[in-house]
């Protein structure tokens, strides 16, 4: 089955590319991106997911402003040329690994049209596989940038310009086979694993700072990352310089929970001093971002869904009337303030989920908080 792509030499396999060399039902390909505002009131999250094995590809944008979260959500046939539509979402790669363009033709009185222009390098994240019992939950490479937004969205009745001295933000790319979050998860029962994954994206004036982990119900690490990424300069190439990166993998997230949440508070971050990094972070949480405003448990629009047709829809929330001890609400996103040892002050965004046990915590089987 011959597509575009068939006329460039990206082929990894004997095979036109839009065959895949696996046909497990995970196999993806992903955009995820954020935005917030500098005053860190608002924050955009928008994803779009290919999943080659299921001919689907399932969009999605979601806006955090005022107590509400509101959301887009779309499932289209994936077309061979693997176009980058959904519905009324889209993304265009308008420069590669630096600038890219999210669209979302007007639905239900939400719109945006915005573009994201790097100001780091594109770097790989660690990888990660995991496994439970004889069954591949994850498998992937994931790659992240930081950046600047403009452009403009409408929710609610109000439209909202963005400009690059106000709204910062982040992306990442993914690909490999998953099931977290997906319509996969629920098909083969795999959430009986526990799930405990900490990722925080700071912008200083001076630096950007990646540090992630995920860990297994004792502690152990299936992959961890640091990084810190200097801003580019008029010139820099926006990847392949890698040596300009610190790299490091020794840190600790010390996490306060709200009461009867798995949800952070206060996040202290040490990284290092052993290695090329040496931080001392806290982190102050000032907003929330429920992740199935994305997909990722949602009753409905989890990834990989196969509705029987093209479809979109909304999906709406009043952030403070929500149960945050609910499957679908554990997952989330957390723009904050961080404080440096040395007094610099950075925005940026904390990412938590924490399903099942983890000894290192203290959390009980289950989606129960401390305690309890």
């Amino acid at each position: 089955m011959l597509s575009k792509w068939d006329d460039y030499p990206v082929h990894q396999a004997a095979l036109p590319v839009a065959q895949t060399a696996l046909s497990d039902l995970g196999r993806y390909d992903r955009h995820w991106m954020a935005m917030h505002d500098i005053d860190l009131t608002t924050q955009v999250g928008f994803g779009l997911s290919v999943h080659p094995n299921r001919g689907i590809v399932d969009a999605s944008i979601s806006i955090a402003r005022d107590g509400r979260q509101d959301s887009v959500f779309a499932s289209s046939r994936l077309s061979r040329d693997r176009d980058t539509i959904a519905g009324p979402l889209r993304v265009e790669v308008i420069e590669p690994m630096r600038v890219l363009r999210v669209v979302l033709e007007e639905h239900d009185g939400i719109s945006a049209d915005l573009t994201f222009t790097g100001v780091t390098q594109h770097i790989e994240d660690g990888r990660m596989r995991r496994d439970s019992g004889t069954t591949l939950v994850s498998e992937r490479l994931r790659t992240v940038q930081f950046g600047d937004w403009s452009g403009e969205f409408t929710v609610g009745g109000e439209t909202v310009t963005c400009s690059p001295d106000k709204w910062r933000g982040f992306r990442d790319r993914s690909w490999g086979s998953r099931t977290t979050g997906t319509v996969a998860e629920g098909q083969h029962g795999v959430h009986k694993s526990a799930i405990y994954f900490a990722w925080t994206l700071l912008r200083f004036e001076d630096e950007c700072l990646l540090v992630a982990v995920n860990e297994m119900p004792d502690g152990r690490s299936e992959a961890r990352t640091v990084a810190v990424l200097p801003f580019l300069k008029a010139g820099d190439p926006a990847y392949g310089e890698e040596d300009r990166i610190l790299r490091g993998d020794t840190f600790q997230f010390d996490i306060d929970y709200r009461p009867g949440t798995r949800r952070a508070q206060h996040v202290d971050l040490t990284v290092g001093p052993r290695g090329l990094v040496n931080r001392k972070i806290t982190i102050e949480p000032e907003g929330l971002f429920l992740m199935q405003g994305l997909g990722y448990y949602h009753p409905m629009w989890k990834h990989g869904t196969d509705h029987g047709k093209d479809i979109v829809g909304t999906d709406s929330w009043k952030l403070a009337g929500l149960d945050p001890s609910a499957m679908e609400n554990v997952h989330a996103q957390q723009i904050c303030r961080a404080t440096r040892a040395d007094g610099a002050i950075g925005l940026g965004l904390f990412e938590h989920v924490a399903i099942g046990p983890h000894l290192p915590s203290g959390l009980p089987d289950g989606i129960a908080p401390l305690g309890q």
